[in-house]
């Protein structure tokens, strides 16, 4: 048994797989070491990170409210887990600039296992702000499923005509009714969601979007911590040498040359 399962590693294409596994780990720790010594390695700009304080800014001008969805589906235990939990964390970083600005901030989400969390959340960036008597409860509204939830927020933006909204998670079909109903109201759209097959249409309804991978980076990006920054470059590095392998195999390979095809049925 043994022997068939090593087989299966180094003859069913997985050995390819072990060694990108070790670079990455690699990579970590070179950025992680980079990162001790005080040498962080640097991120290039996400202009819809940057367009969150002038959304705000704008909000505060205009005296209107800043809504904000972390995304209509799933939950922390679910496959959209992970987008729900970095849209946390840029939803701090709003509710920190709400708090700074005075700007009252509506949170609508359908994820009842997260509530929790996005309280201490709120709580926490009011708290940083020192105007703990700012925060209430009643920011977060909870909605019981996908319908209602869409509802929701179609009735804040009717009614409230937020001057900023805030799609950031996992989202779906509803991001474009939810999305063309903030720009019939005047308000400045920031999206973003790792789905890929909605962000076209996200890119349609918005002024900003975070693509894909972008809203996990994202709280590097606004954090600035040095330890989240390296581990977001590793990645970063590790795509680098595949895509090198990737033009390395388009040019080599038409000339019979079968190293890199070799290397990944290995």
């Amino acid at each position: 048994m043994n022997t068939l399962y090593l087989e299966q590693i180094l003859f069913a294409g997985r050995g390819s797989s072990l060694v990108v596994l070790i670079l990455l780990v690699v990579f970590f720790f070179i950025g992680l070491r980079l990162a001790k010594m005080g040498r962080p390695p640097k991120m290039r700009r996400l202009p819809a990170m940057d367009a969150i304080d002038e959304a705000i800014g704008r909000a505060a001008e205009m005296g209107k409210p800043a809504l904000y969805t972390p995304g209509i589906t799933g939950s922390l235990a679910s496959e959209q887990g992970p987008q729900m939990v970095a849209s946390i964390t840029i939803l701090s970083y709003v509710a920190e600039g709400c708090a700074r600005y005075d700007v009252p901030l509506i949170v609508d989400f359908a994820q009842g296992d997260a509530i929790p969390l996005m309280d201490e959340t709120l709580r926490l960036a009011y708290l940083k702000q020192g105007k703990p008597e700012k925060y209430d409860p009643k920011m977060l509204n909870y909605f019981p499923g996908q319908s209602p939830m869409v509802t929701g927020i179609l009735g804040h933006l009717q009614r409230l005509r937020p001057a900023a909204f805030f799609m950031i998670g996992g989202l779906y079909y509803e991001s474009v009714v939810i999305g063309e109903a903030a720009n019939f109201v005047g308000a400045m759209t920031i999206g973003g969601t790792a789905n890929t097959h909605q962000l076209p249409f996200i890119i349609a309804v918005c002024d900003y979007v975070l693509i894909g991978e972008e809203i996990y980076a994202a709280s590097a990006y606004l954090s600035k911590d040095p330890y989240q920054i390296a581990t977001i470059a590793g990645e970063d590095w590790i795509k680098f040498v595949l895509m090198a392998l990737l033009l390395l195999g388009f040019i080599l390979e038409p000339l019979g040359i079968k190293y890199i095809s070799s290397f990944l049925r290995w």
